[in-house]
């Protein structure tokens, strides 16, 4: 019996010159989904680390969201109708960040996240991006090393720093004046956006309004003597990020302000990426028993934002 798929080649038999790079669709973001989690999963298996197995039924609401935002920053590889590879990218200001970028195994070396990637970039030069960058896993060499051929250094370290259970663990009280309030609306966007500008080199207003107004995301923001001076986010799964202070000596308070808020909510493993820069924060953390699940690079064109004052959001969100 033959394996091949109705009005298909089999994959066997298929040629590189049958595989076209076109816009990505938005009918096929839960192909782009499943693809992502496949590939990191036979990546991670590769390096010894436990896969994700995540099953999905709907597109991944960030990977819908930045899509949203500009659809012709995202590339698909097509077989015939089939993703086999996919690149999805933002441009916030004049920063343009590779959020996603992933080719399905069997059709690895073959040069197509060279031309995913290349595609991107050459749309970045022509919007006149300033900033470029991406953020890989350490043990992802493959992907650093194209990166590094194409422009983008790794330039800092980013550590997923994972705690037991923060009902679990005694928090020290908050030593400094800041004060934390939740934010109930868009009305405070120039306000991040001004801080944004500061610390980050750029704003990104849509993201703002992206986690503002999801369910699964609470924002603060913080004042020192009746001034804003940073905000951060947590998710119902104990996720800590964007994290950002105008003074990096608040930057471990108002984490610490997070952490005590997960505190309430029973069972909540927390979870945050780390540089290597927040020393104060990272000290924290590992005092209170925080493990280091994952390292990686933030690999950039030039350097960009002070990761001193900054926590990310994720690395797709730079």
């Amino acid at each position: 019996m033959s394996n091949a798929v109705a009005g298909r080649t089999p994959k066997s038999r298929v040629r590189k010159a049958e595989i076209q790079i076109e816009q990505l669709q938005a009918d096929d973001l839960l192909a782009a989904g499943r693809l992502l989690y496949k590939t990191a999963d036979e990546i991670r298996q590769g390096a010894g680390i436990e896969p994700h197995g995540v099953k999905l039924r709907t597109a991944p609401p960030l990977l819908s969201h930045i899509y949203s935002q500009d659809p012709d920053l995202s590339w698909g590889a097509y077989v015939g109708d089939e993703l086999v590879g996919f690149s999805t990218t933002h441009m916030r200001d004049r920063q343009w960040h590779v959020a996603y970028l992933f080719v399905d195994p069997e059709y690895q070396n073959r040069g197509l996240g060279r031309q995913l990637l290349q595609t991107g970039i050459t749309e970045a030069a022509r919007r006149e991006a300033y900033f470029m960058s991406q953020c890989a896993f350490m043990y992802n060499f493959k992907a650093i090393g194209l990166y590094t051929k194409l422009g983008l250094f790794p330039r800092k370290n980013l550590m997923l720093m994972e705690g037991p259970p923060a009902s679990e663990v005694t928090w020290p009280e908050l030593t400094s004046s800041i004060e934390g309030q939740l934010i109930g609306s868009t009305a405070l966007l120039n306000d991040l956006n001004h801080m944004d500008r500061e610390v980050r080199g750029i704003n990104r207003a849509v993201d703002h309004c992206y986690w503002l107004a999801d369910d699964e995301h609470e924002g603060y923001v913080f004042y020192h003597q009746g001034n804003p001076i940073g905000y951060a986010y947590i998710t119902r799964q104990g996720f800590v990020g964007p994290v950002l202070t105008l003074r990096d000596s608040f930057l471990s308070e108002i984490v610490l302000f997070c952490l005590r808020i997960l505190a309430q909510r029973d069972r909540t493993i927390p979870k945050i990426w780390v540089n290597g820069k927040n020393f104060t924060t990272l000290q924290l953390l590992l005092n209170k028993g925080f493990k280091i699940k994952e390292i990686a690079l933030l690999m950039t064109n030039r350097m960009f934002c002070d990761v001193r004052r900054y926590i990310p959001a994720s690395l797709a969100v730079f």
